[in-house]
């Protein structure tokens, strides 16, 4: 249930800056008549992902189809995670990035429809892939709880936004919960792998796995270590990251 409200409330916080951020930069640009569109694209984005939800929740797959899905998803989305680098500011900056280059051609409106669509699209694409992953392992009722209570916490994140900023650093709370996201996606990554060689070896064999490689997969007794080791590449990209931009504020 926690990592269901985990990654709901993260992905849908990341939302809410993107939309936040591009409706600033607008009325900063004094752009006010195209802040309207921001809502078009949420819904344009929001609505097939939840269509495309439903039935990734509801589809059977065989059993090796699910585990290399799970694998592939759980890379993918590990890869985003680190790329974002769970940055506030890099959000914003590609935000302004967007706004300095297409602002002022014909055209602006659709452009900012497809940009907030596609980023709706996205963030909720994802919330689907870890909820089917959340729901294979724990169960559909932990999976739909968990992202009820993170949609409600999202909501509530609305009001004391402000409060965060100050208080607690928006820029360390991405961190925190990109981090978070990367071990989710590393044990769905795990799950999927896991699947497969169980799957592979009962197939070939026809008995379980060597009780050399069992302890390393998920549920086995060092599956710990295996998940600590890989969060070190997140960890250290996220720590390469944070020196490199000390060093340019530092030499600026």
């Amino acid at each position: 249930m926690f990592d269901a409200f985990a990654v709901t409330l993260r992905e849908l916080a990341e939302l809410m800056l993107i939309v936040g951020s591009l409706g600033a930069c607008l009325f900063q640009a004094r752009r006010l008549r195209l802040v309207p569109y921001i809502a078009w694209g949420l819904v344009l984005g929001l609505v097939p992902a939840a269509g495309l939800a439903v039935i990734l929740m509801d589809a059977t797959f065989d059993g090796v189809v699910e585990a290399a899905l799970s694998a592939v998803m759980g890379l993918g989305v590990l890869l985003v995670a680190m790329s974002m680098a769970a940055s506030a500011g890099s959000i914003r900056s590609r935000v302004q990035l967007f706004l300095e280059s297409w602002l002022e051609r014909r055209g602006a409106a659709a452009v900012v429809v497809g940009f907030v669509a596609l980023a709706a699209f996205r963030e909720s694409l994802e919330v689907a892939v870890f909820m089917r992953s959340i729901s294979a392992r724990s169960g559909a009722a932990d999976a739909v709880i968990g992202m009820l209570f993170g949609m409600v916490a999202a909501g509530l994140l609305v009001p004391i936004w402000k409060w965060l900023r100050i208080r607690s650093g928006l820029l360390a709370l991405f961190r925190i919960s990109a981090l978070l996201l990367s071990l989710l996606s590393i044990q769905m990554l795990l799950h999927g792998v896991s699947k497969l060689l169980r799957l592979h070896g009962t197939a070939a064999s026809g008995a379980p796995l060597s009780s050399a490689i069992e302890p390393f997969l998920e549920g086995g007794s060092q599956y710990f270590w295996v998940c600590a080791a890989l969060m070190l590449v997140p960890l250290l990209h996220m720590v390469r990251g944070w020196w490199a931009g000390t060093g340019k504020a530092t030499t600026g």
